[in-house]
């Protein structure tokens, strides 16, 4: 039985691996030339019509703004407005990694804007990396347009990250320490790591 649950949990978590870390490798075909001349003017987040969102603390803080007793919030939270709570909370915070991310970066005369569409975000709870696995991460189509006429420059579809986080009861019990001491919160390091993954790409370099 524990070889057999070992196994569940390997496959689980590199299942999770491989679908966070980005179906789609796009090619950038912008020159050096065409990355100097752009200024971006803001970003965007928005979520596709079937985006997966696996986010306790949003699901938590809907349950906790509308009252919602913790043996009811299963049932009540699976809603479109509980989702769509959730969703609200979450760009703003995707929104700002990737803002980060790119402060400095584009700094020329033509105004581009980031559109972010997000396709899945996950934070596996501990009791599922206990028992099967997980991990932590996100996908979404990032699409580089033209400011004033709205015409796409360059995307990158499936743009994908993901998170080492502990497994099993110890590797489990580690990660929440490690998390308990950091003064970022998982979302938040979601967010960087996506929009650090955008900058490399876009601009041809590592961090």
């Amino acid at each position: 039985m524990s070889r057999f649950l070992g196994l569940a949990r390997l496959f689980a978590v590199l299942a999770g691996t491989f679908a966070l870390a980005g179906c789609v490798t796009a090619k950038n075909s912008l020159s050096q030339d065409d990355i100097s001349s752009m200024k971006l003017t803001d970003v965007t987040v928005s979520f596709a019509p079937d985006a997966s969102i696996q986010w306790e603390d949003g699901i938590r803080a809907y349950a906790t703004a509308k009252a919602i007793p913790d043996d009811q919030i299963a049932t009540a939270t699976n809603t479109p407005e509980a989702k769509a709570y959730a969703q609200s909370l979450l760009a703003p915070r995707i929104k700002a990694g990737v803002e980060k991310a790119m402060a400095g970066q584009l700094n020329g005369t033509r105004p581009v804007r980031l559109n972010i569409v997000i396709r899945s975000f996950t934070i596996s709870p501990a009791i599922q990396r206990v028992v099967i696995g997980g991990g932590h991460g996100m996908v979404a189509d990032a699409n580089l347009v033209d400011a004033r006429t709205g015409a796409t420059i360059m995307a990158h579809p499936k743009l994908g990250v993901a998170l080492i986080v502990g497994q099993g009861v110890l590797g489990t019990a580690v990660q929440a320490a490690i998390d308990s001491a950091s003064t970022q919160s998982t979302a938040d390091k979601i967010a960087d790591r996506y929009g650090d993954s955008y900058r490399e790409w876009l601009l041809r370099k590592t961090s």
